[in-house]
């Protein structure tokens, strides 16, 4: 790094004893004052945080998120050269240094704990077990522009849990978004379920995009959802929520990409690779997101298998074929966006849960504890199990199976956080 010129002004007589000092002692005064400024400034700032600027965001907004204090903006300014603090902008990637407090502490409707499941009737065991997790709810919403139809989560957030709503166009072959002809309607109608649904400020766009059965029309004849198609959808769909009175710093999250799922070829990945895929929505919205939602699956029951590193065979053999999937996409991840929030939003076992108590949820989220104990990883704030309740499309129906609840209880008695 090249040397940088400081101007000091002090007054005549400070300036003669200084020079004398320092010829007295055989030495410049440039030199003594380096040595002696680099004693006094130790190791501050050699520690940074990377912190990508979003929209309504100022310096003095940050500086009061990373250090308490608003006033803090003259800090943030001068370590990234910033001569008008009034003149960044969306997207600029800051350097935040020796933060002395964790930006994103949980608020209303967010949960410090990672323990979840999806369908709020399975909140009230987290309740019980006194970690009061996520509670995953997801919406059919279609693409009607005059549709207002929403839900109130007020119940959920005012207990305690955090709550993440995950807005489709359609189940199966009506597609997770609509046909791309179709997503200025479709972001209308997830900012109108937004505006009017209370408690949730979390919102997760689409579901598996680069699997065929989320396709619009089916996955033989429907449009393929393209990273480009889905980056396009998203930024609509963020665009309309963020412009809704009192949704404007909301967390739009982009939807989970399938793992092992190589079912959508295009030019650049011709090999359908999922990892690639999810890279390139990445690349594509060029940090205009909020949070990332990932899925994991474990391809049995047996627990032991959960931290198993095993690779899949060509072309896919430097990705993981097991439940630690979930590194390869964290690992996915470039620098710039470091910071935001990670959900794993579906975990279970390719086969349907047995009424059997293998302690296989103790130990999934004893790794993904494990992971957000190291400092240098981005954390992941919520893991949530798929499903609470019955739905005519699967068969992983947790509630009613005695042996399966007990193993999520023994697991809520650990003291799993992502934030402290």
């Amino acid at each position: 790094m090249p040397d940088r010129r400081i101007a000091l002004t002090v007054d005549e007589q400070l300036a003669r004893r200084l020079r004398a000092k320092a010829a007295l002692a055989g030495e410049t005064l440039a030199n003594r004052l380096s040595r002696e400024m680099t004693r006094w400034l130790g190791s501050w700032g050699l520690q940074f945080s990377v912190h990508v600027v979003k929209a309504g965001e100022s310096l003095a907004s940050i500086a009061r998120d990373y250090y308490g204090d608003a006033q803090k903006h003259t800090v943030l300014a001068a370590y990234n050269d910033i001569e008008n603090p009034n003149l960044i902008g969306v997207g600029q990637v800051l350097r935040i240094p020796e933060v002395t407090s964790q930006p994103g502490a949980p608020t209303k409707g967010e949960s410090p704990y990672i323990f979840g499941i999806h369908d709020r009737a399975g909140a009230q065991l987290m309740a019980e077990g006194g970690r009061r997790g996520w509670v995953l709810s997801s919406h059919v919403l279609g693409a009607n522009r005059d549709d207002w139809g929403s839900e109130s989560f007020q119940d959920l957030a005012d207990a305690g849990f955090g709550v993440i709503a995950r807005l489709n166009h359609g189940d199966g072959h009506n597609g997770t978004l609509p046909h791309s002809t179709l997503y200025g309607n479709f972001a209308v109608r997830c900012a109108n379920f937004v505006e009017r649904s209370a408690g949730c400020h979390i919102w997760v766009i689409g579901n598996e995009p680069n699997v065929a059965g989320e396709r619009a029309g089916g996955p033989e004849n429907g449009e393929r959802i393209t990273p480009e198609r889905y980056a396009r959808a998203f930024a609509a769909c963020r665009n309309a929520i963020h412009s809704r009175a009192g949704h404007q710093r909301d967390q739009v999250v982009i939807g989970a990409v399938g793992p092992w799922n190589a079912q959508t070829v295009y030019r650049q990945n011709p090999t359908g690779d999922w990892i690639v895929y999810f890279q390139h929505v990445l690349d594509l919205l060029a940090g205009q997101l909020d949070g990332i939602a990932l899925h994991t699956y474990a391809r049995s029951a047996n627990p032991a298998e959960i931290t198993s590193d095993a690779r899949m065979s060509a072309p896919w053999d430097n990705r993981r074929s097991g439940f630690r999937s979930y590194v390869d996409f964290m690992e996915a991840i470039p620098t710039r966006l470091r910071q935001l929030p990670v959900y794993i939003t579906e975990t279970n076992q390719n086969v349907p849960w047995q009424d059997v108590n293998r302690g296989w949820v103790r130990e999934a989220y004893a790794e993904v504890d494990r992971w957000n104990s190291n400092p240098a990883n981005q954390k992941i704030r919520a893991m949530i199990l798929y499903r609470w309740g019955r739905h005519p499309q699967d068969d992983w129906q947790m509630a009613g199976k005695s042996q399966v609840l007990a193993d999520w209880k023994a697991a809520l008695q650990n003291d799993y956080r992502w934030y402290r």
